[in-house]
């Protein structure tokens, strides 16, 4: 089973490329997904809690995604440390997906940070998903209902996409006038999927 990772900084539509790859039968782990449920497990809510205090709590017993991105995304320092907590469960969980999914002929991980994190390590190849940086913004404040200086902040906690442009060996261009389907059944066939 080859180990693909699917990559694209905030806004790029990388979530929508990996339901057209699930479409084909794919099989995705979305690693941003598995991350926001870590968050609500018990142990990682203290751990939350007692690092930030209660306010990233909800009176739900919840954290407050919100709040806590807020705090995360203008202090590098707290990032590394929700990542360095985050991190090393979301690659527990997806070794022990692949395990499940180990007769396909290959899968996709889903992630933003794949190249920031370290969890390239872990992949036999990696699609890149780009899009014009005025566009990501517009869709990112479009989506969350955020400023654009939020986006901002979110995207400068992100490489480049031309740096990970180059250290991927394949991209699907999604600026809303190249048509993403051809490129992603391309890949697709590259990848050996459906043989």
């Amino acid at each position: 089973m080859k180990r693909i990772g699917l990559t694209g900084n905030i806004g790029t539509g990388k979530t929508t490329i990996a339901r057209v790859f699930e479409v084909l039968g794919v099989k995705v782990y979305h690693a941003d997904i598995q991350a926001r449920a870590m968050l609500d497990s018990d142990a990682v809510k203290l751990q939350i809690a007692t690092f930030f205090g209660n306010k990233v709590i909800t009176p739900m017993n919840q954290v407050d995604r919100k709040v806590l991105a807020n705090i995360v995304f203008n202090d590098k320092k707290k990032l590394a440390w929700l990542n360095d907590l985050i991190h090393p469960l979301v690659e527990e969980d997806f070794k022990l997906w692949c395990e499940i999914h180990k007769n396909e002929h290959y899968i996709l991980h889903e992630a933003a940070i794949l190249f920031e994190s370290g969890f390239i390590r872990l992949f036999d190849g990696t699609i890149m998903v780009s899009a014009p940086e005025n566009l990501c913004i517009e869709r990112v404040m479009a989506r969350d209902n955020i400023s654009k200086e939020m986006v901002l902040d979110r995207m400068h906690n992100q490489w480049p996409q031309e740096k990970k442009m180059k250290l991927s060996q394949y991209v699907v261009v999604n600026d809303e006038y190249s048509m993403v389907i051809p490129q992603i059944l391309t890949i697709h066939s590259a990848l050996g999927g459906n043989n």
